[in-house]
Order: C-alpha cells, then structure tokens, then sequence
C-alpha cells in the first residue's frame, strides 16, 4: 500500500489590519504564502520590509527568504517565504 505525503503548504489572506508591517512576516512559515491587503498596508511599506528581513536572516541576493509580488491576488500584495 504507497504512503502519501501530507501536503503542509498553507495560504492565508489577511481581511484587516492586525500586525505590524514586521509582525506580517512572523507569522507565514516556510513554504507558505500571505496575502495582505493594499487597503490597510502599502505595498511598498511590505516590499522594504521584506528586503530588511532578507539582510537580517544573511541571505544571498540570488537565494533570498521573502519575496513579494502583487499579480497573484487582485487588490492584496503576497508575501512568500521560500524556505
């Protein structure tokens, strides 16, 4: 009998203001992706904060952490942790 894996990837997307623009990126976990939305966060406010946390973590420029694009959700901009 063949064993499945349990897929752990998660998406959330948040309705309201409830964390900081640093607290966003505690609470994704790796390999999981948050959608924001534009009405409460900027998204250049999030986009500079993800490069402040990819300097903290030491990443290489090529291998970053945290990424964010907004072509994924209409109207949200997504934070995505990579590992």
């Amino acid at each position: 009998m063949p064993t499945t894996q349990k897929n752990n990837y998660m998406e959330r997307t948040l309705k309201e203001r409830k964390y900081s623009i640093t607290g966003l990126f505690k609470h994704i976990g790796a390999g999981n992706k948050l959608h924001v939305p534009l009405s409460c966060y900027t998204a250049n406010s999030v986009t500079t904060e993800c490069t402040r946390q990819n300097r903290y973590e030491g990443c290489d420029p090529m291998n970053n952490k945290f990424a964010t694009t907004k072509k994924e959700k209409n109207g949200y901009i997504t934070i995505i942790q990579r590992y």
